[in-house]
């Protein structure tokens, strides 16, 4: 499970036209004519997934500057989750923001945490898809 992989399947199945970033500090992973997409691969199931707000609000305003929409995808070892972030953002950002202890890089060997404000999006706003 990569973003590289994730992105195979989502082309595949949905025919998006998906390319994976060329900047590696790119704030998304890939896009297409008619969306960004930011993924998550997860080794293990939570029932709510996890966005940075920094990430979604960021993500989310480039989407509207590029007249496209925003999609979170999470793939975990019970399928890929699809948020359409630009549909649903009036729903997701009611909720409460959550303050999280988190590593500071995505890098497994860094051991310092700082605080990273996030929401928690329920699997009902997502399109579920079995792998």
């Amino acid at each position: 499970m990569t973003e590289e992989s994730t992105i195979e399947l989502l082309n595949k199945k949905f025919e998006l036209g998906l390319i994976k970033a060329e900047d590696k500090y790119s704030s998304f992973d890939a896009e297409s004519s008619n969306f960004i997409v930011e993924i998550k691969n997860r080794r293990k199931y939570y029932p709510t997934k996890v966005i940075e707000a920094l990430k979604l609000f960021t993500n989310y305003q480039k989407s509207q500057l590029k007249d496209k929409e925003f999609l979170y995808v999470v793939e975990d070892p019970k399928g890929v989750w699809i948020f359409n972030i630009s549909k649903n953002i009036k729903e997701i950002v009611a909720t409460p923001v959550k303050a999280m202890m988190q590593p500071r890089t995505t890098d497994f060997s860094c051991k310092d945490k700082i605080i990273k404000y996030s929401y928690l999006l329920k699997e009902n706003l997502a399109y579920h898809l079995e792998v």
